[in-house]
């Protein structure tokens, strides 16, 4: 890997994934020629062109401008994957195309783009439909827990399925789908995986793609009720658009209000949350970005006071924000009436990801505890995307190409996520009590 720096941009936010937004840069199009200082290769270039039947030519050439931006924009797009091995396989999709639907060729070069960091530190690289090509998605929201996979909320008129557990879509057992879904998503580290899955499962393209389901936009899924019985459900799918209006920009990767869990709260994306437990001081942050002064006057005067026992700081479903607007926040956790062993508690769980990572300076920097799931984001990772446009790819895609890496932890570190000192299990059962048991272990325990 070439020798890591801290970039000096923001660590956007993993939007695009979810609401297809725009790009930090004008995404490049087959009808255009890379920069002159891009360093584009004309080898890549000549080693996806090969005698197409007519009506591949322009879909080829989308693979052809995606290997030369690739190379001219990623520093090392191959640091996860040798580069013969992508090209053999981009070529293979190529090959392939007169053979494939719509559905399927999407599904093709959503692996191909997820290849690129199969060993991790790149998952904000993707492959996703533009906007006007988006699809339909099943109306509901889902959340793998360590029980089973279950539905969390669901749009009209299927709100009798919150509750249930996903045992199967179409034909197919649940744990199939989700091996088939998996060589799709972009990943930091193994607990990527589990944070982004959702976004392509909950694809009436995706499925239709990897052949869960058939043509049409009513999918069949099998549930099991509370009582133990299976059901199978007749689902129309939704626009994609629809369902960003009804579950929100992070819909697909958050878990909803429950009761009164403090993390789960959409109140903010700062907030100093009161507890019963009045000896503890309790930070959410649900987005990074920068505390007003007076919110930071507030943490900076109760962090020391001598009622205060321990300082949990929340980073659980926070998908990023801006790495530039923490350190106040982080100076407060560095005094030395606060560093102390057994005081401070960091929560994290696999929506933790990008600028996020906020926990993994606290980790390298402070004596702090972690408790929860191990986070979806990487220590040391590439991110700051810029998009390039495959408009002429059967369904018209846009592939998020990294620019820069991010060295928060050692440069030697070999991990790809913070293992949490303190691990609870993800459980349906607690979370539709409206429980929240990782922080009642942290509060449960004394120094």
């Amino acid at each position: 890997m070439a020798a890591p720096r801290r970039s000096g941009a923001p660590v956007v936010l993993l939007i695009a994934l979810l609401a297809l937004a725009g790009c930090s840069a004008p995404p490049a199009t087959a009808g255009q020629s890379p920069s002159a200082d891009s360093g584009g290769s004309s080898q890549a270039v000549a080693s996806a062109s090969v005698a197409v039947p007519d009506g591949t030519d322009a879909a080829r050439a989308d693979l052809a401008l995606l290997l030369d931006q690739l190379e001219s924009i990623h520093p090392e797009p191959f640091h996860g994957v040798p580069r013969d091995a992508f090209v053999a396989e981009l070529d293979a999709l190529g090959a392939a195309l007169p053979t494939l639907s719509p559905e399927a060729a999407m599904v093709g070069l959503m692996r191909l783009v997820a290849l690129l960091s199969r060993e991790g530190r790149d998952g904000h690289q993707i492959a996703v439909p533009l906007p006007e090509a988006a699809g339909t998605v099943l109306p509901l929201r889902i959340w793998e827990f360590d029980d089973g996979v279950y539905v969390t909320a669901a749009r009209a008129p299927y709100e009798n399925l919150v509750g249930a557990r996903l045992t199967g879509i179409g034909d197919h057992p649940i744990g199939e789908v989700l091996d088939a879904v998996e060589p799709l998503v972009p990943r930091d580290g193994p607990a990527t995986v589990r944070t982004f899955r959702s976004v392509f499962l909950l694809r009436a393209d995706v499925l239709r793609g990897l052949n869960i389901i058939g043509a049409g936009s009513r999918v069949e899924v099998e549930v099991e009720v509370g009582d133990g019985t299976a059901q199978r459900v007749d689902i129309e799918s939704i626009p994609f658009a629809d369902y960003a209006a009804w579950a929100g920009p992070f819909g697909m990767i958050r878990l909803p209000a429950r009761g009164d869990v403090a993390y789960l709260r959409d109140t903010g994306t700062f907030a100093v949350d009161e507890l019963p437990d009045d000896a503890t001081l309790y930070v959410r942050l649900r987005e990074v970005r920068a505390p007003t002064a007076a919110e930071l006057a507030g943490v900076r005067q109760r962090a020391g006071a001598t009622n205060i026992e321990r300082v949990v700081l929340d980073l659980r479903q926070n998908p990023g924000g801006d790495n530039h607007t923490y350190r106040g926040l982080l100076d407060i956790l560095l005094r030395a009436d606060v560093d102390i062993p057994g005081r401070v508690f960091v929560l994290t769980d696999r929506t933790t990801f990008s600028a996020a990572n906020l926990a993994t300076e606290i980790e390298r920097t402070t004596q702090a505890t972690f408790a929860g799931e191990a986070m979806g984001g990487g220590l040391n990772f590439w991110d700051d995307v810029r998009f390039v446009t495959l408009a002429d790819w059967p369904i018209p895609m846009q592939v998020g190409i990294s620019t820069r890496y991010w060295q928060m932890a050692q440069p030697d570190d070999p991990r790809l996520t913070i293992e949490p000192d303190l691990p609870v299990a993800s459980s349906s059962a607690a979370y539709f009590a409206g429980r929240d048991p990782v922080l009642e272990q942290v509060l449960a325990r004394t120094r």
